[in-house]
């Protein structure tokens, strides 16, 4: 029989002459595995191919799964951001918000409590001009009833009024808080000036010189001589002194309720004193030549809005 070679399959052989250590033996019938060097190797070479794909393809696999990691961290970082900020912008918006409903609500209270002045100031006046009329009838009565002789010397004689002089007293440098008004040219308030006083702005006022009207649609209010962008001019008002009529002197400030100020000083300033500590929620409006700066109070911390006039 002959020997067959079949890859890595057995052969039979009816006898196998084997050499073993020098000694021929023979064997009969013997099974005999052949095993092929050439098919090994193509093995050997095939796996290592298939393990060095697996890992390449295992790599890349790695590397976009880092990728889209990394990208979806880098979104996510986006939008937090743009969430952070979307927030503080509302933040901000609300507080701007606030500021302002807290100084229309601050206005309507000084409007309401500059009415019940007026009100009450009106009341007096005119309780003491019926005093005065009823004073001078007795008075004029009383005179009536007695005969009087002139001396011819009298004739020569003049009585000089007291001249008035509106702008010769004392100069007071005032913040005008108040909303954007008329001027006037006269002291009985009859002619408007073409300049109007803005809000916000630097006056100078002469409180010796306040009269009142005495002629015309405005009479009976006060004229109150005002400096005013170079122009001496009439502003009116309401109440007999300065900060009643909205003209705040350096240095001033008021307490509306426990938590709501005005002044012409920030809340910050040495010169404020006040008779117990800010509450959480204040709120100052500080005035000054050109705004107003709306203050908020939070745990010892003052924020402030600031609004400036319009140009």
């Amino acid at each position: 029989m002959k020997n067959k070679i079949l890859g890595n399959k057995l052969f039979k052989s009816g006898k196998v002459l084997i050499a073993v250590a020098g000694v021929s033996v023979i064997m009969t019938n013997a099974v005999i595995p052949v095993i092929s060097t050439a098919s090994a190797n193509t093995n050997n070479v095939t796996d290592k191919a298939a393990a060095k794909k697996a890992a390449a393809k295992k790599a890349a696999a790695k590397k976009a799964a880092a990728k889209k990691a990394a990208a979806k961290k880098a979104a996510a970082k986006k939008a937090a951001a743009k969430k952070a900020a979307a927030k503080k912008a509302a933040a901000k918006k609300a507080a701007a918000k606030k500021a302002a409903t807290d100084k229309a609500a601050a206005d309507k209270a000084a409007a309401d409590k500059a009415a019940a002045d007026k009100a009450a100031a009106d009341k007096a006046a005119a309780d003491k001009a019926a005093a005065d009329k009823a004073a001078a009838d007795k008075a004029a009565a009383s005179s009536n009833s007695e005969s009087a002789t002139v001396d011819s010397s009298s004739s020569s004689e003049t009585t000089n009024p007291t001249v008035y002089t509106p702008f010769a007293g004392k100069a007071v440098h005032t913040i005008y808080t108040g909303t954007n008004t008329y001027l006037y040219t006269t002291k009985e308030l009859t002619t408007i000036a073409t300049t109007p006083l803005q809000g916000d702005t630097s006056v100078i006022a002469y409180p010796d010189g306040i009269t009142t009207a005495l002629t015309g649609k405005n009479a009976g209010d006060l004229a109150i001589p005002v400096t005013y962008k170079g122009q001496n001019l009439y502003f009116k008002g309401t109440l007999g002194d300065l900060t009643s009529n909205g003209l705040y002197p350096d240095g001033y400030y008021y307490a509306l309720t426990d938590t709501t100020f005005y002044g012409v000083v920030k809340p910050t300033d040495p010169s404020v004193k006040l008779d117990a500590p800010f509450l959480n929620g204040s709120t100052w409006f500080y005035y000054f030549d050109g705004g107003v700066t709306i203050y908020s109070y939070k745990n010892n911390v003052w924020t402030g809005n600031t609004f400036l006039n319009a140009q």
